[in-house]
């Protein structure tokens, strides 16, 4: 009978601990990439991009093989591996 007692009662720690704190803030959805701007980049030299550290872009020749997971505030820039010339802009 101790040993139930004292299971139901790390149980009920363990499940005050899970609850909420009411402190915590709602987290910010992630914003959608503004592939429009970057339009102008189509047709220039993928090695002469230059983003700030940090930045969610990903720059990857249309031939070789990614990543499919999708982040909608992930900016892709596509290029042509022949050429180095950067073919599309999309966000995921």
């Amino acid at each position: 009978m101790k040993t139930l007692l004292a299971m139901a009662a790390i149980g009920a720690v363990t499940l005050a601990a899970c609850g909420s704190s009411g402190s915590s803030s709602p987290r910010p959805s992630p914003q959608r990439c503004d592939a429009d701007t970057h339009r102008h980049l189509i047709g220039t030299r993928a090695d002469a991009l230059n983003f700030p550290p940090g930045s969610n872009v990903r720059v990857v020749c249309t031939t070789c093989a990614s990543t499919q997971d999708f982040q909608r505030d992930r900016l892709n820039i596509r290029f042509d591996q022949a050429t180095g010339l950067v073919t599309a802009v999309d966000c995921g």
